[in-house]
């Protein structure tokens, strides 16, 4: 079988690929040829072989942190997966701590500040100005030289490119689509075509469809207030530096000639955002108050809602766990204005990552690199022990027949390959070859590789996200007009430090251009 993933020779080439493609981007806004920035289409060799142990000599306990609930059999893979380890001459423990989505970001930072003993966290590319200002996570350049060659042979430059800022990698990127991956919604596919609607392409067309759930679906809810970035598509090009909710402090337009960066703020995308959002709460599209729909993702299975927020992976994650409950539903996906270019604006989007105050730096990349570059590895860490926590059917995952207290429900996400992850049957073939094939008519971006570095303004940018959280989260809930919130938020925004944020993104986006330039 063919490699997936570009070794040495080909990193290179994409890397200079990339960065002249990127110098032409800058004076074009954006207008290149559509690339392929990863290559998704091909299936990495089942055969590969286990990493070398012979230069891995660590021991102890990797420590993992990550969000939401843990496995129920959380036990039994992680007594697998370290039997597996030790096979394969890695003397390596492991130790799982979840922590709610509500708080996670939050205890990240409360790890680092407190010198906790944690190893590897999810982290996402959208944090990452934040989170090294912080000191949360270090570098790992030096860790995969040292116990990441696997990793460094597999993954593409431009994915690592994306996961850095000034050169230093700060998180194991995943492969996987990435143009406008997180600019999506999804709908009851079923209750589309019950009321005879056609394919969702317009923001007009996706009205239709909640206008006719809030008419024929009394106990549902048309649409959950848990995500914006779908709404992008409707009103401009925006590339989000810091953020990553359809909100921020500065954006830039990739098809702007002068890629000046601009306060998000005071845009018509913004307006027109918090204008659509109001509609659709005052028709009664959106939940009346925080408290009606607490947990979307428990609201979609027991048909509650009728839409919710998406990526373009996103289905594949949450198909099997709705057809649990909902054996006759269908979800489909809603990309907005198909027809319009969609850009790739970062080669990656989550990520694992090493805190600055692990313990065990060399065991975390160790372990890291052993389960992302073997297929057995990864389906363990991934879906647990075959036939105990999950079956093949063919190469579908399915978890058929499996008992509730063995379920093994973990957060691969974090670390998806879509060269080694296996999908479930209930996913449908043209959704994976949609995948496959996503990235292959998307134009790179001119923003591709650039990472802001927030410690310049670190201080300006916490005043700006508890002015964004007074006013933004009640504006995207469609709670107040535009018109009475807005004097008062701009004022806030002023006086919290925002132009001078804009201005440091725009210094940092010009040195990086340059840069590029000089390539």
């Amino acid at each position: 079988m063919k490699k997936a993933h570009v070794k040495a020779t080909g990193i290179f080439m994409v890397l200079i690929l990339l960065l002249s493609m990127l110098a032409a981007c800058s004076q074009n806004g954006g207008n290149t040829p559509a690339v392929k920035p990863t290559n998704t289409a091909e299936k990495k060799d089942d055969d590969a072989k286990t990493p070398e142990t012979a230069v891995s000599q660590v021991e102890g306990t990797v420590k993992i942190v990550l969000p939401g609930d843990a496995p129920k059999d959380i036990a039994g893979v992680k007594a697998a997966i370290e039997a597996k380890l030790q096979a394969d001459g890695l003397n390596i423990k492991l130790a799982f701590t979840y922590f709610p989505w509500d708080q996670y970001s939050n205890k990240l930072n409360l790890i680092a500040a407190s010198g906790e003993d944690y190893d590897i966290a999810w982290t996402h590319v959208s944090w990452l100005s934040q989170i090294t200002a912080k000191n949360v996570v270090l570098p790992l350049n030096d860790l995969l030289d040292k116990q990441g060659q696997q990793l460094k042979e597999n993954i593409p430059a431009a994915n690592f490119m994306s996961a850095s800022i000034d050169n230093k990698i700060y998180g194991i990127p995943t492969l996987v689509p990435t143009a406008e991956n997180n600019n999506f919604f999804t709908i009851r596919g079923d209750l589309r075509e019950k009321y005879d609607l056609g394919p969702i392409n317009t923001l007009a067309d996706f009205e239709n469809y909640l206008d006719a759930i809030k008419k024929n679906e009394p106990d549902m809810v048309p649409i959950a207030n848990d995500g914006n970035r779908g709404l992008l598509r409707e009103f401009g090009d925006v590339y989000l530096p810091i953020g990553d909710t359809g909100a921020g402090p500065a954006y830039i337009d990739p098809t702007d000639p002068n890629l000046e960066v601009k306060n998000f703020y005071e845009s018509d995308i913004f307006k027109n955002i918090v204008d659509t959002k109001r509609k659709w709460y005052l028709n009664g599209w959106l939940p009346k108050d925080a408290q009606e729909i607490k947990d979307p993702e428990a609201a979609l299975n027991n048909g509650k809602i009728g839409a919710i927020w998406s990526n373009v992976l996103k289905i594949s994650e949450r198909i099997d766990a709705f057809k649990q409950t909902m054996p006759n539903g269908k979800l489909e996906d809603v990309f907005l204005n198909p027809e319009r270019p969609k850009y790739v604006f970062d080669a990656a989007s989550n990520l694992l990552s090493i805190f600055s105050t692990s313990k065990n730096s060399e065991g975390a990349m160790a372990f890291i690199n052993w389960f992302r570059s073997n297929q057995e590895n990864y389906d363990l860490f991934s879906y647990g022990v075959k036939d105990v926590n999950y079956k093949l059917d063919g190469n579908a995952v399915s978890t058929e027949g499996i008992a509730d207290n063995a379920t093994y429900n973990q957060v691969y996400w974090a670390w998806d390959d879509i060269g080694l992850k296996h999908f479930s049957k209930n996913v449908e073939t043209s959704y994976i070859e949609n995948l496959k094939n996503w990235d292959s008519d998307a134009i790179v971006a001119p923003m591709l590789g650039f990472r802001f570095n927030a410690d310049p303004v670190k201080s300006e940018i916490a005043q700006i996200d508890a002015v964004a959280q007074e006013y933004v989260v009640a504006a995207y809930a469609g709670f107040i007009d535009y018109e009475k919130f807005y004097p008062e938020f701009q004022s806030k925004l002023k006086s919290a430090g925002i132009d001078k944020v804009v201005a440091e993104v725009q210094k940092q986006f010009i040195e990086f251009q340059a840069k590029n330039a000089a390539k």
